[in-house]
């Protein structure tokens, strides 16, 4: 039999972990069908870590919350052995609660019988609440906002997407704005002097610069509705649901803090440590309104913002 084209066993696993939403697969031979595999999402999503979760069964996941409806779905699904899609509320390891949409598919062996199910779990909490606010018109926003300012997905291990998966999800959630009617931001943020900074240091010393700074970011905007990116050689991008434009600019300001507050020596800025500034936009996007649209208008905030002495936030609705 020939195998060139066979897929390494360890590339597979590699590109599972690469994965942003959780998926896992269990052993439909076994009573209770338990976990016998999880990817790195899950374990973001979850909090759960492989070696907590394996051998146990999905039901770790619903806590006390048994009674919902969706699970009487997916126990018919499972006794006619086929898949289904449903959306429970489910509980992190710290007891925090998340919509978790949840897709099964059955696998079976050469003979037809089944053996596994694989699932994909999402984070579906900022979809539900702003389906709630649709249904709900007199809901106060300000309680919205702050409901989805706790809707959390990764903030148990904040990370900086890439330039591709910043992209994907700025889609997503430039669509789900222009839905639901709900407002967008979308900020560019660059480290001030960092040509000078990497003249004067190092670009070693400039690599861990831009580590520590993004860390910054990364925990700044770490909710389900943010997505912080590490877009181009030397700044950063963010896209975020449901927040006032004052409450943006507070947030905005209270990261520049943040990164001086790191204290990153810099001979070159006036401030004798390393600043950034941040320029964006905040507004709700209509259909004709284009993602590369939004990112020019942020670039001209940021600018704006270089131009009138860097350290600082410039924001526009």
């Amino acid at each position: 039999m020939d195998t060139t084209n066979e897929i390494p066993r360890d590339l597979l696993l590699q590109a599972l972990d690469q994965s942003q939403d959780g998926i896992t697969i269990t052993d439909a031979r076994q009573a209770g069908y338990p976990l016998i595999y999880v990817n790195k999402g899950f374990e973001r999503l979850t909090g759960y870590n492989s070696a907590e979760i394996i051998g146990k069964s999905y039901r770790i996941l619903q806590g006390n919350d048994t009674d919902q409806p969706e699970l009487a779905i997916i126990r018919a699904a499972a006794s006619r052995q086929e898949g289904c899609t449903v959306t429970l509320r489910n509980y992190r390891k710290d007891g925090s609660m998340f919509w978790n949409e949840l897709s099964i598919a059955p696998v079976r062996d050469a003979d037809g019988k089944l053996t596994h199910y694989i699932g994909v779990q999402q984070d579906a909490t900022a979809r539900v609440l702003l389906e709630q606010h649709m249904n709900q018109p007199h809901l106060d926003l300000k309680a919205l906002n702050q409901q989805l300012n706790g809707a959390v997905s990764d903030s148990h291990h904040p990370a900086l997407g890439d330039r591709q998966h910043f992209d994907e999800r700025f889609a997503e959630l430039r669509a789900t704005a222009q839905r639901t009617h709900c407002e967008l931001s979308v900020l560019m943020i660059d480290l001030d002097n960092f040509q000078q900074f990497n003249e004067a240091y190092g670009f070693s010393a400039g690599e861990e610069c831009m580590r520590m700074v993004g860390e910054c970011v990364a925990k700044s905007f770490a909710r389900s509705t943010d997505c912080a990116a590490h877009y181009g050689k030397e700044d950063f991008a963010v896209v975020s649901l449901a927040s006032s434009i004052d409450d943006l600019r507070m947030h905005a300001q209270k990261l520049c803090e943040q990164v001086r507050a790191l204290s990153i020596p810099n001979s070159e800025s006036s401030h004798g440590v390393v600043t950034i500034s941040i320029g964006g936009v905040h507004r709700i996007p209509d259909r004709e309104t284009g993602g590369v649209e939004l990112l020019e208008l942020a670039e001209q905030e940021l600018f704006t913002a270089k131009r009138s002495g860097r350290n600082r936030v410039h924001i526009v609705s």
